[in-house]
């Protein structure tokens, strides 16, 4: 018997929510709910309600909200610069949205590493190298290839903003955020963003380097970013249409 459509999205959602983070928050709220902010599902519980309740509602919103975020999924724009290469092609151009462009080529060998060529790299895979471990090392190719230009970028935008002071600038992919600033004024920006239109690139620096004033969401901290981009609103939510892909 063939299950119903409710019956597979409930599964998917299921098998989703490993790529969603979540967390919980207790209100003082007469009914519990769920929203998405961030990249994150937040379930916000109703007061009064015993453990089992608590534990029942988070559940039940968090399949829900799962459910909701797969059913826009087919409105998003999904990153995937390494799609042919993992479609079974041996060669790829890659191309970055500032115009720059690197071309793979994959072939194989004993053991995974790479050699620069005049335009990108001659990638050897071995018969051991995992799907994960071949996709995080071509964004790591990217990422070194960038790095420099990258920095001045990062630098440049926070002296002409917030100039507030930076430890480091990281590029590295990630699955689940598409930057950090930690309190040591280390800032992550995700590999990724090299792929989405410049002014969300632009958005994201700003998101980051403005925790180094305000750790939290707090509205202090979105009066700082919407100081120095009056429509980031406008940007994060263009920024919500794109996805992260999964290793």
């Amino acid at each position: 018997m063939e299950k119903s459509v409710e019956d597979a999205l409930y599964l998917c959602a299921s098998m989703a929510k490993r790529h969603y983070e979540h967390r919980v928050e207790k209100t003082r709220n007469k009914h519990s709910r769920a929203v998405f902010r961030e990249d994150t599902i937040v379930i916000r519980l109703a007061r009064n309600l015993t453990k089992k309740q608590q534990k029942d509602h988070v559940k039940n919103l968090l399949d829900r909200m799962v459910k909701q975020l797969l059913k826009e999924e087919k409105h998003r724009i999904h990153i995937n610069p390494f799609e042919e290469l993992f479609g079974g092609k041996d060669r790829s151009t890659i191309t970055l949205a500032n115009g720059n462009t690197y071309e793979i080529s994959l072939r194989a060998g004993k053991k995974l590493s790479a050699a620069r060529t005049e335009k990108g790299w001659d990638v050897q895979v071995s018969p051991r190298t995992r799907r994960t471990s071949l996709h995080r090392f071509l964004w790591n190719l990217i990422a070194d290839a960038e790095y420099d230009q990258f920095v001045e970028f990062v630098e440049s935008i926070n002296k002409q903003t917030l100039n507030v002071r930076i430890q480091k600038v990281k590029l590295r992919f990630a699955s689940s955020q598409w930057g950090s600033c930690s309190s040591k004024g280390i800032v992550m920006l995700n590999t990724a963003l090299l792929f989405v239109p410049p002014e969300l690139l632009h958005y994201v620096t700003i998101h980051e380097l403005a925790h180094r004033k305000h750790s939290n969401h707090s509205s202090t901290y979105w009066r700082i970013v919407e100081d120095v981009l009056p429509e980031y609103r406008r940007l994060r939510e263009h920024l919500h249409k794109f996805r992260l892909p999964a290793l």
